[in-house]
């Protein structure tokens, strides 16, 4: 089973000064924090915060070669976790060229492509797509009774804009 997630925020570990994304369930009973790049972070971030840029970025361009190719993102799912590397999967439909063949609620054609989490996440933001995790990902989830804890105390007003909630 999938669960869906929201992304909580982003944020620099205080240790290792890493960025950080927080997903939180819907019911926010679960926090999953996954550690990523600097760029990755930047990219979530000005998703999040919907800043328009004058030049595309890589995952806005993927997704305007996604669209002029006619196909959308349906959903992103974190599907799987080793040694604590996270790893997404990207569910496409290819949507109709013509408004002719609009009309089916049947995509002509859907597949998955293997992405870092990170990634996923930037388009999902993009694309306005549900983002789920792997109900097994959160059950191995590590348990650092720090770091739960940090987390659960943490409010989106800490993050300043690098929030949505």
């Amino acid at each position: 089973m999938n669960i869906p997630m929201k992304v909580y925020a982003v944020l620099a570990d205080p240790n290792t000064e890493a960025q950080v994304i927080i997903l939180r369930d819907e019911q926010s009973l679960v926090l999953l924090p996954i550690w990523m790049g600097a760029s990755e972070a930047v990219a979530i971030r000005l998703a999040m915060d919907k800043v328009a840029i004058s030049r595309p970025l890589t995952h806005d361009l993927l997704k305007e070669i996604l669209t002029y190719l006619h196909f959308r993102l349906d959903k992103v799912i974190i599907n799987d976790v080793n040694n604590s590397t996270y790893y997404a999967a990207l569910y496409l439909e290819e949507t109709a060229p013509n408004k002719s063949a609009a009309r089916s609620s049947v995509p002509l054609k859907s597949f998955q492509i293997d992405a870092r989490p990170s990634d996923a996440i930037a388009l999902s933001l993009r694309y306005n797509a549900p983002l789920y995790v792997a109900e097994e990902i959160l059950n191995k989830k590590e348990t650092d009774d720090s770091l739960s804890e940090w987390l659960s105390r943490l409010h989106p007003r800490d993050f300043g804009s690098f929030y949505n909630v």
